[in-house]
């Protein structure tokens, strides 16, 4: 049975007035804010009485509007005038280490300037940061010195609840402030916070006040759920934004010229008129590759021009984000690091390169602009195509509207579980039964079965339903184990099996799964950032490649360092594992909307067109125009997509047929279905197709003729439509590749082994040959359901796929031959998010499985 979920979520009402509010502060606190700040904000109105009142409370209140001191000037007020009491009393956490960074320095700056209206000697509050970043003397200091405010990282708290004096430091712990909720709730890092949370109630023995803190976020009872955990109440502040949102979409003007040289030419008039703009873009990759072009294009501005991304050292991100606060940046351009709520100061302009992918991101970049309440904000999208012009202006019309992606929190990953189990047992030993209810009390844990629990401790005991376990042993048996258990058992208490197995786990915690990074430094020693592996290993003296938006040649490796040394010349751009933004399953469906609704516009004629993208799309000159004359293209080549139709595009060629087919599925949605595709043509008819997906279609190409309409019903029925997709992913790199992370984040690879050893076999052993061992001595292996859940998740959504089949009977499949692809389908190709990813037939997939298996590269 599951856990309670908090029945108390009260979203308060109308905020009181500023004297209320203030009379919840205590004087001191009062005369600094109104001398130094000003009258309260609505969200800092809503919140005090809340906090006074002892309530969790969730903060959801536009960027600049004023959330740190909501949630902290309550603290503060009371830690100036308490008593002292030793250890932490208050605990922030972010997902960005510059956050906690930002943060702190408001931090000083208000408690400097409160104890200005206190006696002599009173109000000593230390504020201090642990992150990945601090430096171990400074560690060391905090165990026996420990701050008052506490500012972490999901994982460095994650290490902190394994050493045995946690509890020294954390006893008098009364506040959690939880920051970009919405941005934590929605991965596996809120899932690894939620169970930390936990834990440390369980150390205390009571329950902390928590107070979480969102801009843009729905469902909001959602969010507070996450943050207060299973069987608490939780108050709800919202408030709406009060500034006008500016937002303009522009397709970038067609000419001659690469797109990177239309990019410069169309940012030059919004630099020249801007005092700073801050710049977007989907990957590090064109981040720096656009911070090159502008510093060669406007060599006066070279100082004014930076980058700012998370492969940057730590010194240079700060640097940067210190000049853009203080308005000494002309342009800052960047891909993701800059998103979330960093204090930033004042920045005219928001410009993003390519549509962001879903409203969430849309509304939280362009908010960085009029970065306070009531202040204007200005964003200004630029599209490389016509695909990516209907994107963004569907995206734009989501945000006015504020029709926001749902936020959905993963259920129950139990790698993670695993991880956090190891964790637990660092500290002294624990019952099943009461690490059970522990793990229950997460929201994302709250309808955990106790079978799948049971199976993560077998597992990480090495015990017989293991397929690490040698045959006929259970946990603690004797006999050579090819991976040593992590947990060891004492009647129905498990702990650590040994302290080597502690300092593993301090190593190896964390959700954030990817390739050690090489750094870079300059021959002199300053470290400008670092390279993903893959692209490191192929560096040869002399090449050249960009970072920091500067040209470096590569001297010499010295350890894991990539010595350079900065030079004038063309450089290649460095290729980070992110993949761009991807499209929402909302979008997709929105736009699939828009496209019915231009079609039906169409029939009425050209002006009918104009009125739609004008009124409920916002487009005018250029962007209307541009869209319209794409509708029109597509509608003499073919026809415009409607809604209770399925168009499938038929080009033959030689020997063969392409049929391309458009649906209402983002990539991920249109993956399954093509999956399932495949499968059954393999299976089925014994027909080798090649595929290719895309957002809003797939493309499947046939050797002889094409189904007949009828035959399209039987390949895309829902009928058993489940199983043949779970038989399409057997074998599939996705499902391998994705096994491989949770193996690392469920501890059974290690990304940093003792001694700095190289992982066995290699570094994709986890996908190439553990699958497989796994797979064969225990196919429900706790580790592989994990990454097939998460492969019919994330890699393919199921669910949006399934429900299109399940509507396919009421659907009208139309098929129209054509000489060639029609608009429509040129734009699958185009630049965002980034190349289709083919899709292999079952007959490929089993020849690469067996290249894989008879290759090179030992276990």
């Amino acid at each position: 049975m599951a856990q309670d979920v908090p029945s108390a979520l009260e979203e308060l009402g109308t905020p009181p007035s500023a004297a209320a509010a203030l009379a919840t502060l205590p004087e001191f606190a009062r005369l600094w804010l109104t001398r130094h700040v000003g009258a309260p904000t609505p969200a800092q109105r809503l919140a005090w009485p809340a906090l006074f009142a002892g309530r969790n409370l969730l903060v959801c209140a536009p960027t600049g509007s004023g959330k740190t001191l909501a949630a902290f000037l309550p603290v503060l007020g009371e830690l100036l005038t308490g008593a002292l009491v030793p250890g932490v009393r208050c605990l922030y956490v972010a997902p960005l280490k510059a956050l906690g960074n930002d943060v702190r320095k408001n931090l000083r700056r208000a408690i400097t300037g409160m104890r200005e209206h206190l006696p002599e000697g009173w109000g000593r509050v230390r504020v201090g940061v642990r992150t990945g970043d601090t430096p171990q003397r400074v560690r060391r200091r905090q165990r026996f010195e420990p701050p008052d405010i506490l500012l972490t990282t999901p994982e460095s708290l994650a290490v902190m609840l394994t050493q045995r004096w946690v509890g020294d430091v954390f006893g008098g712990l009364r506040w959690v402030v939880v920051d970009e909720v919405h941005a934590l709730a929605a991965g596996k890092r809120g899932c690894d916070l939620a169970l930390s949370l936990e834990r440390l109630c369980g150390l205390l023995g009571a329950d902390v006040q928590r107070i979480g803190l969102s801009a843009t976020c729905a469902p909001l009872a959602e969010a507070a759920r996450f943050l207060v955990g299973a069987g608490r109440s939780c108050a709800v502040a919202r408030t709406v934004e009060t500034g006008e949102l500016t937002l303009r979409v522009e397709p970038l003007a067609e000419e001659d010229s690469s797109f990177l040289t239309a990019l410069v030419t169309r940012l030059e008039p919004e630099l020249r008129a801007n005092r700073s703009t801050l710049v977007f873009t989907n990957t590090r990759a064109l981040a720096e590759r656009l911070s090159w072009r502008l510093r060669q294009r406007f060599p006066e501005w070279v100082d004014e021009i930076a980058v700012h991304h998370s492969s940057l050292a730590a010194a240079r991100r700060r640097q940067v984000e210190r000049a853009l606060k203080q308005g000494r940046l002309r342009a800052a351009v960047t891909s993701t690091s800059l998103e979330l709520g960093i204090d930033i100061g004042t920045v005219d302009s928001v410009v993003l390169v390519h549509p962001p992918g879903d409203v969430v991101r849309l509304l939280q970049r362009v908010g960085r602009s009029g970065h306070g309440p009531g202040l204007a904000r200005r964003g200004l999208v630029l599209t490389a195509s016509p695909a990516e012009l209907i994107e963004a202006a569907v995206t734009g019309a989501s945000g006015r509207s504020a029709q926001y992606e749902p936020l959905r929190v993963p259920a129950c990953p139990l790698d993670v579980l695993c991880q956090q189990l190891v964790g637990m047992a660092a500290r002294g030993s624990e019952t099943a039964d009461d690490a059970f209810g522990l793990v229950r009390r997460a929201y994302p844990y709250r309808d955990l079965p106790r079978a799948e629990f049971d199976a993560c401790l077998d597992y990480l005991s090495g015990r017989r339903s293991s397929p690490l376990a040698p045959s006929g042993r259970g946990a603690g048996g004797e006999g050579e184990q090819w991976l040593p258990p992590r947990l060891t058992w004492s009647g129905d208490r498990f702990r650590l099996v040994d302290e080597r197995t502690a300092r593993l786990l301090r190593r190896n915690l964390g959700t954030i799964v990817a390739d050690e990074p090489r750094a870079v430094r300059l021959t002199d020693g300053a470290s400008v950032g670092d390279l993903d592996e893959p692209f490191a290993e192929r560096l040869q003296p002399g090449d050249r490649f960009l970072l920091d938006g500067r040209c470096l040649e590569y001297r010499r490796s010295e350890g894991n360092n990539i010595l350079v040394e900065e030079v004038i010349g063309r450089p290649a751009v460095p290729r980070w594992g992110s993949g761009g933004a991807a499209l929402s399953t909302e979008l997709a469906r929105r736009l699939y909307l828009l496209r019915g609704r231009a079609a039906e516009a169409l029939r009425r004629g050209p002006d009918a067109l104009a009125v739609l993208l004008r009124d409920d799309y916002g487009l005018d000159g250029a962007a209307a125009v541009a869209l319209a004359a794409y509708f029109e293209a597509q509608e003499r080549v073919s026809e415009v997509p409607d809604t209770g139709h399925l168009l499938i595009e038929v080009v033959p060629r030689q020997g063969a047929a392409d049929c391309y087919l458009h649906t209402p599925l983002n990539r991920a949605g249109n993956d399954a279905v093509t999956r399932v595709v495949v499968h059954r043509l393999a299976r089925d008819r014994g027909r080798a197709v090649h595929s290719l997906v895309a957002d809003l279609g797939f493309h499947v190409s046939f050797a002889g003729g094409e189904p007949a309409p009828d035959e399209w019903r039987t390949l895309l029925a829902a009928d058993g439509f489940d199983a043949d997709l779970a038989e399409a992913l057997r074998d599939s790199p996705a499902l391998r590749e994705r096994f491989g992370r949770v193996a690392l984040t469920g501890l059974m690879l290690l990304r940093n082994p003792l001694g700095g050893r190289p992982r066995v076999g290699g570094h994709d052993w986890g996908e190439r040959r553990l699958f497989d061992q796994v797979r064969s001595a225990e196919p429900d292996f706790v580790l592989l359901r994990q990454a097939e859940r998460e492969v019919r998740a994330e890699v393919c959504d199921a669910e949006a796929a399934r429900g299109f089949a399940d509507e396919l009977p009421r659907t009208t499949i139309r098929c129209r031959r054509l000489p060639r692809v029609s608009p429509f389908v040129e734009g699958w190709t185009q630049v965002a998010p980034g190349p289709a990813e083919a899709v292999a037939s079952p007959a490929e997939a089993l020849q690469r499985l067996h290249a894989a298996l008879t290759g090179s590269g030992g276990g």
